[in-house]
């Protein structure tokens, strides 16, 4: 008899991360078992009780269910990859590959479909109407704004959240958020003090000690709900600050080079992310990849000049993790400067022949013909692709 593929999942893992599993989906059951028994009842637990794991659950690994359920069972969706993994793919209970460098496949195995597919809508329509994705969005909002915050902060920034929303009374909302799978998954401790940070940075610690480098920097620049909100829709795609002049800006400058949907909410949430690094030629050509991969659509210099410029006063606008939500330009130091004789990346399109002309194709890891200095699966590659 073939294996269940949730129970041979679950099988891989070591019964520490298993408990780690248990723990997020919300299981209530001894921890103190075999690990075969343990597998067993976190197995029972997800085929029998699939309303109560998915309420557990962020909006997005929901609305990427909802996604695989639509397309049906093992059809695979082709997709960016994010700033940090769904739940369910690490877990293993969805399919993925992960083999192609300019995307990941994953599809909902058979037996995961049968147990989500009935619920799946109720599961999303509830998450709207109770409030509880909107808690999200301002918790994820919080964190993507300030990248790193003490739990101190981060509740006092909710309780913010809390009197501004009107929903809930403070203890129900305590509750609630202890609750949310953003805290399950993003606190962490720093020498045994508890911070909660945002899902898409990996080493929070150098974000932490890194601050010490920015003495003027003196406490949390205050944002709005209202501005966490926008800070958290869309996660991990996450934009913020489209609605400034350097934001309305950005997005006709991508508008007319040829971005849209998807591409241009992906290349808005790239800026933000590139716009964190701290120098070096490298930083400067991730901020500008959306220009420099679409080049030859840009007929003069001076437009491409235009172009750099408009990227840099957006990212000059952004919050900054380092400087505790304060923009470069607020905080006056890490903003990204253009200095047209001297910037790399504008001298190697003043002397490179392919500028505007036919770029021949190249392995993904090459650097790109066109001389961007980017790989040519971030530059014309991404594009063609």
């Amino acid at each position: 008899m073939r294996k269940s593929i949730i129970i041979s999942a679950l099988d891989s893992f070591p019964k520490v991360e298993l408990e780690d599993i248990r723990h997020y989906f919300g299981a209530d059951f001894p921890v103190r078992v075999r690990k075969s028994e343990f597998v067993d009842k976190l197995g029972a637990y997800i085929v029998e009780k699939p309303r109560e794991w998915l309420g557990k659950m962020l909006e997005r690994d929901l609305r990427l269910l909802k996604r695989l359920v639509e397309a049906g069972p093992e059809v695979p969706l082709y997709l960016e990859y994010p700033d940090f993994p769904t739940v369910l793919e690490t877990v293993k209970l969805l399919g993925s590959d992960t083999t192609d460098e300019n995307f990941r496949e994953v599809w909902i195995p058979k037996e995961m479909y049968d147990i989500v597919s009935p619920h799946i809508d109720q599961v999303l329509e509830t998450g709207e109407s109770d409030g509880s994705f909107e808690l999200e969005r301002a918790a994820l909002g919080y964190l993507n704004l300030y990248g790193v915050l003490t739990a101190d902060e981060f509740f006092g920034k909710m309780l913010d959240y809390c009197d501004w929303a009107a929903r809930w009374s403070v203890e129900e909302f305590t509750l609630r958020l202890s609750l949310s799978p953003v805290l399950k998954l993003c606190r962490f401790d720093i020498g045994g003090e508890p911070y909660v940070c945002a899902p898409s940075i990996f080493n929070p610690e150098a974000i932490v000690s890194g601050r010490r480098e920015f003495p003027s920097v003196a406490g949390l620049r205050h944002f709005s709900p209202e501005e966490a909100l926008e800070a958290g829709k869309g996660s991990p795609d996450f934009v913020f600050g489209l609605g400034t002049e350097e934001g309305r800006r950005l997005v006709e400058m991508l508008d007319n080079l040829g971005y849209s949907g998807n591409d241009l909410v992906l290349e808005e949430h790239d800026i933000w992310m590139n716009a964190q690094m701290t120098g070096g030629d490298d930083a400067t050509e991730a901020i500008f990849s959306c220009v420099t991969r679409m080049q030859d659509k840009i007929d003069t210099f001076e437009d491409y000049d235009a172009c750099m410029e408009v990227v840099a006063a957006y990212a000059n606008s952004l919050p900054k993790w380092l400087l505790q939500g304060y923009s470069a330009n607020e905080a006056n130091c890490l903003k990204v400067i253009l200095q047209s004789e001297e910037d790399p990346v504008r001298a190697m399109i003043r002397k490179n022949p392919l500028m505007g002309l036919y770029v021949p194709p190249a392995a993904p890891d090459e650097l790109c013909p066109c001389g961007s200095g980017l790989s040519y699966r971030f530059c014309h590659g991404r594009a063609l692709s």
